[in-house]
């Protein structure tokens, strides 16, 4: 429809034009008469509306009606409406995965009771070393019960209110943990560090440990439970005049991202130091 008005418009504003030259040509030859005055008296009413013809042609479209703003603006809240709704649907099926995961976890170890968690909140510093889950003593959790997910080890609960949990992580410089290479039944200590890898130390030298190997819990102390997965070695240092052999271990958890974690609640630490700290009687 535009078009055809606008079209319309060119072929008047040339046959004014037209008709101008016309009349140029024959003032010129002093032959306008009677005729002169008809001709003006057709001009006169198109040089009056003469802005009311052109203007369209610079013009833009006139405003949408208003039923189209209000539909725009309905689409532009269902569309808001539906991203909310994907985001939420999203996060719904990656909970459900990654409890499925656990639950996996939890029918392949029949030996220990678990409860779920969900991460709350996380070290604020550059480094993190602990994370917070929303369950704490009233949920049966307790300070010093391991924590893990269906990789492997994350920490240990530090600090349990009647509704959340502190989680001391495998990074943590206060963490050192007694731990065996799976191949070999190496022991040795395990000791958090800022970096994103663990350091192994106190291994024998005449014991075997390679790049690659599964580094687990190995029970030895009773602070952890044994067989727990914790790391793949990923480097060995060893010297021959050094006391001991000394390892890289990356953490099989990404500690960066943990979501939901699960808390051993039948675990209680054994308290060894009063049997170690007890003098052996004379007459055995």
């Amino acid at each position: 429809m535009y078009r055809n008005k606008l079209q319309t418009n060119i072929i008047l504003s040339v046959t004014i034009i037209a008709i101008g030259i016309l009349l140029l040509s024959l003032s010129y030859r002093q032959s306008l008469g009677n005729f002169k005055n008809v001709i003006s008296m057709i001009l006169t009413p198109l040089q009056v509306n003469i802005h009311s013809l052109v203007e369209p042609l610079y013009v833009n479209e006139p405003n949408a009606p208003e039923e189209l703003v209000n539909l725009n603006a309905t689409l532009t809240a269902e569309i808001a409406l539906l991203r909310s709704e994907n985001i939420s649907m999203n996060e719904t099926i990656y909970e459900r995965d990654m409890l499925a995961e656990l639950l996996n976890y939890t029918k392949l170890d029949n030996v220990h009771t678990y409860t779920s968690a969900n991460v709350i909140g996380k070290d604020t510093s550059s480094f993190l070393q602990y994370v917070i889950i929303n369950i704490g003593t009233t949920g049966g959790v307790q300070r010093d019960m391991p924590v893990v997910t269906d990789a492997g080890l994350v920490g240990i609960i530090n600090e349990a209110t009647p509704r959340a949990s502190k989680i001391l992580l495998l990074n943590s410089d206060q963490m050192a943990i007694n731990v065996r290479v799976q191949n070999t039944r190496a022991d040795g200590v395990l000791f958090g560090q800022a970096s994103k890898d663990l350091r192994l130390r106190y291994v024998a030298l005449d014991d075997t440990i390679n790049a690659g190997d599964l580094v687990v819990t190995s029970g030895l102390g009773g602070s952890l439970p044994a067989n727990i997965p914790v790391g793949e070695i990923a480097s060995v240092r060893s010297r021959a005049y050094d006391v001991f052999q000394e390892a890289e271990v990356l953490p099989l958890v990404n500690l960066d991202k943990i979501d939901i974690v699960m808390v051993i609640t039948d675990f209680t630490p054994t308290e060894l130091s009063p049997l170690i700290s007890t003098p052996i009687p004379d007459d055995l």
